[in-house]
C-alpha cells in the first residue's frame, strides 16, 4: 500500500491525482493541503478520510472544523499546515501540486523527513532548485517531475 500527501489537492494537478487514487486499490491520502476552497476540500476529507488537512488561512480553518467536525481528520493552517501536510508520518510520497514559491519549504521539510516528491511545482525548482537537489541528495529522496 502506497501513501501519499498532496500539497494543493484542489487544484488541476491535485484533483487529477485523487481521480488517479480513485481507481487505484492501493493508494491511501495521508494528508490534504489546500489554498482557500474549502468547499471542495471538504468534499475531498469525505471522501478520502486524511488524518490531516490544511488551508492557508486560520479563518478558512475554522470554517472547514465546524463543515468536518463530524470526520476524524485534524485541520491546520499557515506554512505550519503546509509542513505538517508535507511530513505526515505515513506518507511515502508527497504530491507538490501548491501554486508558487509557497511550496519550497513544505518540500524541502518533505525532503528532510526522507519523503520521495512528485514535483509538479515548477517554481520549487526554478526558484530553489540548486538547494531543493542537494537536500533530495543528502537525505535520500527520489524527485519525479508530474
Amino acid at each position: 500500500m502506497k501513501t501519499i500527501s498532496i500539497l494543493g489537492s484542489t487544484g488541476s494537478i491535485g484533483t487529477q491525482t485523487l481521480d488517479v487514487v480513485r481507481h487505484q486499490n492501493d493508494v491511501k491520502v495521508a494528508a490534504l493541503a489546500a489554498g482557500r476552497n474549502i468547499l471542495k476540500l471538504e468534499e475531498q476529507i469525505r471522501e478520502f478520510h486524511p488524518r490531516i488537512a490544511a488551508v492557508w488561512d486560520e479563518v478558512d480553518a475554522r470554517e472547514l472544523r465546524q463543515k468536518v467536525a463530524d470526520i476524524s481528520v485534524r485541520v491546520v493552517s499557515g506554512m505550519e499546515g503546509l509542513i505538517e501536510v508535507a511530513t505526515v508520518q505515513e506518507a511515502d510520497l508527497v504530491f507538490g501540486a501548491i501554486v508558487g514559491m509557497i511550496g519550497i519549504v513544505p518540500t524541502i521539510a518533505a525532503i528532510r523527513e526522507g519523503k520521495d516528491i512528485a514535483l509538479a511545482n515548477k517554481e520549487t525548482l526554478v526558484c530553489a532548485g540548486k538547494l531543493v537537489m542537494a537536500q533530495a541528495k543528502q537525505w535520500g529522496a527520489e524527485i519525479v517531475p508530474v
